[in-house]
């Protein structure tokens, strides 16, 4: 735990402060009765939050950054009986230092990046519950300092203003080790959607042939049908010498002539077609100028402008229609270049059956004809089957993975506000105010609230309540809460709430609190405050860095 904070920077009617200590249980930060401000009670607080890894100290607290200036933040650790001591600058803000005991950089290997440095602690703490989860994916929405961004009273799984609910749920998940049974379904999902989509990209590419839908496949089942047969006749006709090349070759030209008739016919009904749309389009094109001046000779009066507006109307329409005349001409010779191409094939055919030399050859070349669509007939059934199978199974693991995911879920939901029904008894010494509540209702969104209790101090103190379930139930080190937290919570609620911080020794974690206005206080609250008290703050000197900058400085002239 943290037991140690100190620079040469923090100063104390214009001596330097002695070192500040910590111990387990509650820490308080202590402002003077009158409630004064700018005393750097929350600035100490960040501090703390830089001490554990944050970098919210150099990039928000920018007053001290500008009025107090470089300066370095010395710090000790103690785990297992071993102190750990450190040091890092606000301007050399990325990296710490492994330091001996006079806070001296190590001569080897003392320089850590942050990274490395929050390894160390989450090392130490034990709290890598899971393998991606970091320490400042644990502890950062836990401390909640203004100007940070973790007050939100309605969002406490926020740790900055930009991250994703999906991103919060996540490392809260992995607090209570439950997010990489859900990562795992998650991955076996989208792999089998990747394999699945592949297998039809390949089907939509024509990499591979598929039947599109349930009537091609029944057609395809008719036409392998046929096949079959056929194959078999030729088989037995050929077995059995029944075949001549005369009669092979008359059976399959008249097949041919047939589709030849066929594609001609149909190629012969789109040549008129496109005919007759060229000769409307060409027709469409042809114009000449009018005038009514002539006209004006033999029918004075007559309202010709009227009738210009109509022909204007007319050209706009047939601007349209020959809009749609290209987009049909050009749906019409496509088709008689695909049918042209077609009937090529035929007679191309045709001349190769009459070169046939032999009836062997022919024969072996109708069967290799009747084996080759019959294969591409059964791969397209067989693709088509295996599309249907992974589309089973997508939504056979997709299934499993929102099941397991609403387990999980449910199980932290159920486990915390159980714990905090019990903290708010606790606290409010009556079982019959509702609890906080969290619903957890999918991995991208959650609620958090105090049910039929909007007030502030209701709401804040749903807040801590969350926060202290969180640290009995999981391996979260420390919590820390700044003012804006305690100011609304009755006073005899937060005298429970001061024995519920200070009571976290027990577990040899830690609450570290800023507070002022004690005098309002019982005296046994006052008490447990001002004895576990590690810092005092006042006007006068007694600022965290022995002044304030917030008020205009007069400054008079020479002989004034």
């Amino acid at each position: 735990m943290l037991v140690e904070i100190q620079c040469d920077k923090f100063i104390k009617h214009g001596e330097v402060r002695k070192p500040i200590r910590f111990h387990a249980g509650l820490n308080t930060v202590i402002g003077d009765d009158n409630g004064s401000n700018s005393v750097g009670k929350s600035t100490f607080l960040m501090i703390l939050d830089f001490v554990f890894g944050g970098k919210d100290y150099v990039n928000k607290c920018l007053d001290v950054q500008e009025n107090v200036g470089e300066h370095i933040i010395k710090f000790t650790f103690e785990f297992d009986g071993q102190l750990y001591h450190f040091s890092r600058s606000n301007v050399d803000y990325k990296h710490v230092f492994r330091c001996n005991e006079n806070y001296e950089p190590l001569p080897e290997g003392s320089q850590l990046t942050l990274d490395q440095y929050c390894a160390f602690l989450a090392e130490k703490y034990g709290t890598q519950v899971e393998e991606d989860l970091t320490w400042r994916g644990v502890v950062s929405r836990f401390i909640r300092v203004w100007k940070r961004d973790t007050l939100d009273e309605e969002r406490p799984l926020r740790a900055a203003k930009d991250e994703k609910a999906e991103y919060a749920i996540k490392r809260y998940m992995q607090l209570y080790g439950k997010y990489a049974s859900v990562e795992a379904q998650i991955k076996q999902a989208k792999a089998a959607e990747d394999e699945r989509d592949a297998f039809k990209k390949s089907s939509d590419y024509k990499h591979i042939r598929a039947a599109k839908n349930k009537p091609e496949y029944e057609d395809n089942e008719k036409r392998i049908a046929t096949l079959r047969t056929q194959e078999q006749e030729l088989a037995e006709q050929s077995n059995k010498g029944l075949l001549d090349l005369d009669s092979f070759q008359a059976r399959h030209l008249s097949e041919l002539d047939n589709q030849l008739l066929k594609y001609r016919r149909e190629r012969a009904r789109v040549q008129t077609q496109l005919n007759a749309i060229r000769r409307e389009m060409t027709e469409g094109k042809k114009s000449f100028k009018k005038t009514y001046s002539d006209l004006e000779k033999f029918f004075p009066g007559v309202d010709f402008q009227r009738i210009e507006s109509i022909e204007s109307f007319h050209q706009q329409l047939a601007k349209v229609l020959g809009d749609e005349f290209k987009e049909t001409e050009k749906d019409l010779a496509t088709a008689y270049v695909m049918l042209g191409n077609e009937i090529a094939r035929i007679l191309e055919e045709v001349e190769e059956i009459k070169k046939i030399p032999n009836v062997s050859e022919a024969i072996l070349k109708e069967y290799a004809k009747i084996t080759t669509e019959l294969n591409n007939l059964i791969d397209a059934n067989r693709n088509y089957d295996r599309m249907n199978e992974l589309n089973d199974l997508v939504a056979e693991y997709a299934e499993t993975r929102d099941r397991v995911i609403r387990d999980q879920l449910f199980a932290i939901e159920t486990m915390l506000n159980q714990k905090m029904r019990e903290i708010s008894v606790q606290l409010l010494k009556d079982e019959q105010h509702m609890p906080p509540v969290l619903r957890m209702e999918k991995l991208n969104k959650y609620t958090f609230n105090t049910p039929n209790d909007g007030g502030t101090g209701a709401q804040y103190r749903g807040v801590i309540t969350f926060d202290l379930a969180n640290m009995e139930l999981s391996p979260l080190p420390f919590i820390i809460h700044d003012m804006q937290m305690l100011l609304h919570i009755e006073k005899k609620v937060m005298a429970e709430i001061i024995k519920a911080y200070d009571a976290q020794k027990n577990g040899g974690k830690q609450v570290f609190i800023a507070f002022d206005r004690l005098d309002t206080y019982d005296t046994k609250t006052k008490d447990t405050m001002n004895t576990n008290c590690v810092l005092e703050l006042s006007p006068g000197g007694n600022e965290l860095f022995g002044r304030a900058w917030n008020k205009e400085t007069e400054i008079k002239e020479d002989g004034e």
